[in-house]
This record gives C-alpha cells, structure tokens and sequence, in this order.
C-alpha cells in the first residue's frame, strides 16, 4: 500500500470515527423535556442575556488562556508559532478530551498535531506533558485545599467519586516527574513495552527502535529540564490552570442567574467542583451520564422541577456542546485538507 493510500484511508478513518461520535453524543442526549417549559426558559436567557453570555464566553477564556501557553511554551523551545497553531493545539485538546473515556484523549491528540507540524516527537512531548503536569498538580491543591476548608458537602457517592478522581488524575502527573528526574525508570519501562512490540511483531527491528526511543526521551529531558528553569512558564501555566479551573465552576452559576434565580456563589462554585471531578471518573466521553446525573442531584433543590431539565441542557450546551461543535469543525476541515492534497499531490494548496 502506497503512503499516498495510507494518507488517505487514514484522513477517511478519522472523518468516519468523528462523526460517528457526533451522532452518538446528540442521539443519546435526554429529550425528556417539555417544550412550554423550554420556551419559558429561552425567554428567561432572552432576559438575562448578560449571564448567558457569560456562561458560554467561559470555554473562550479557557481557550484563550490555553493558546497563551501552548505559543509561550514554544517559543521558550525555539519555535516561532503564528496564533493559528498553538489555537488549533488547544480546541482540538479541549475537543478529544471531551469525546475520549475519561477524558484521555487531549493530551495524545495535542501531540500528535505538533509533531504533524514539524515539532520534534521529543519537544512536543515536553510541550503537552509540563503544561499537563503543572496545571494538575496546581489545580489539584487549589481544588483540595477549597473542598477541605468551604465546609460544603454533598452526597456521600459524589464526594467519594470527586476525591478518586483527583487522586487518580495525580499519577501521570506524579509518573511524568519520577521519569524527569530518574530517566533511568523511564527508559526502563520503555524498552519493555519495545521488548513487548518486538515479541509481537508490531515492531520489526528492536535496536533502532531502543536507539529511536533514547534520543526522543533525551529531547523531552532537555526540554523538560529547560522549561523547569523557567520559573516565569510555571507561573503562566499554573495561573492559566486557576483561570480554567474558575471558568469551568462559574458556568452552573451563570446559568441559575440566566434563568433568573439568585443563589449563592460560593456554595454553588463549591458543589460545581464536586460534580466537574466526580463525572471525570465516568469511562463515558466528557463524564456523559455521571455529569447529567450530578448536576440534577445537587441542582435540583435551586432550580424548578419543570426548568431543571432546561438548565442541564444548556450548562452542557456551554461546558461540552460548543467545545465538540467548535474541535469538530477543526478536525473534520483537517481531514478534508489531507484528503484534497494527498489526492492532489499536495499541489496549489496552502501549507
């Protein structure tokens, strides 16, 4: 089979798969609601368009934030991105995270885009995991020193879920920093999966893919220990995480004033929290389900019975919808970009 087949079944692959998960998110979605009611509601955004504003504005902060980092830390590595690369990296991130089990698929996706364009494996990968790393671990004590000292609680299986999910979420983070600083452990566990390939046939010549994944952990090393000097990129990144972690938690709120009511900030953003983390431990895209499920647990007692159904579906309009909606459109103008020039030869296109 010929690269120029690959390209293309490969472009088609991904156009099938992302659409295929489009259809499934919105016909799974709950239709139990009513419409007299929806209209009510529609009427009541109508009214408080300053709050419903606000709670879709709140993925665009994020985003915003998150390209700020991805350019900075590119060009900490020697790179000269335009606006449109690092912006790319980060909607296309927010956008598998959301459609991928648990959440995982950011991350990899972020990766594999940079090194599509011309970003080394070793560089791409310092890139995405010290953004990961400290945003994490900064958000992780933020998040546990506000749930340990607000004094709110909620039901026992979402708080036990919440506090899995941090702890969970803790690993790679606390793994990537072991390997950071004892490479030994990381090379270690890389010629095995490479033993492991080899043995099964998927990875035909064991030496040059020893001698291949040595230079690329040297490159994410070097970048790595680069970018832990750089005290200014963990402040940026660290912030930037706080931002996100804020906006994410602001939307319930945002949507309770837009309907009208007046609850209290604090203790809404509290239980915001709660939620967000106890539906990443869902296996389901986004916490599909779990999220639904939380919201309406903790919610219920603000919002009317005949508005709660309402309210859910436009917090997941702000918080998922709009962020698959946007990644999609990216990734489906992606592959029909790969598909145009691997048919074309790549002539008469822009890079």
């Amino acid at each position: 089979m010929s690269n120029k087949t690959k390209k293309i079944l490969t472009a088609i692959f991904f156009l099938a798969v992302n659409i295929a998960v489009l259809f499934v998110l919105i016909f799974t979605e709950d239709r139990s609601g009513n419409i007299g009611d929806g209209k009510v509601v529609l009427s009541l955004l109508k009214d408080n368009i300053f709050f419903t504003i606000l709670s879709i504005a709140m993925f665009f902060v994020i985003v915003i934030g998150d390209t700020i980092v991805f350019k900075s830390l590119l060009k900490r590595l020697g790179k000269k991105p335009g606006p449109v690369l690092p912006l790319t990296v980060s909607v296309l991130g927010r956008y598998y995270d959301r459609i991928t089990p648990w959440s995982v698929g950011g991350e990899p996706f972020q990766m594999g885009y940079l090194i599509s364009h011309d970003v080394g494996a070793g560089d791409s990968c310092a890139v995405t995991m010290s953004r990961h790393i400290i945003r994490f671990i900064v958000t992780a004590v933020a998040v546990i020193t506000i749930l340990l000292s607000s004094g709110i609680a909620t039901t026992l299986w979402v708080m036990i879920a919440a506090i899995l999910s941090i702890l969970c979420g803790l690993i790679v983070p606390v793994f990537m920093l072991v390997c950071a600083f004892k490479p030994n452990i990381g090379l270690a566990i890389g010629r095995w999966f490479i033993r492991v390939g080899h043995k099964i046939k998927l990875i035909k010549d064991y030496q040059k893919a020893e001698g291949k994944m040595q230079e690329e952990v040297n490159k994410f090393l070097s970048g790595i220990r680069f970018l832990s000097v750089n005290k200014g990129m963990i402040f940026l990144i660290g912030t930037v995480g706080l931002i996100e972690l804020f906006a994410n938690n602001c939307v319930p709120y945002f949507v309770m004033r837009a309907i009208g009511l007046t609850p209290d900030f604090w203790f809404v953003f509290v239980l915001c929290i709660f939620v967000n983390y106890a539906s990443s431990f869902a296996p389901t895209p986004g916490g599909s389900g779990l999220a639904e499920l939380s919201f309406y647990a903790i919610f219920a007692s603000f919002v009317p019975d005949g508005q709660l159904f309402w309210a859910v579906l436009f917090w997941r309009i702000s918080v998922f919808y709009i962020p698959v909606l946007i990644g999609f459109t990216v990734q489906v103008s992606r592959s029909v970009y790969l598909l145009v020039t691997s048919t074309n030869g790549g002539k008469n296109l822009p890079s």
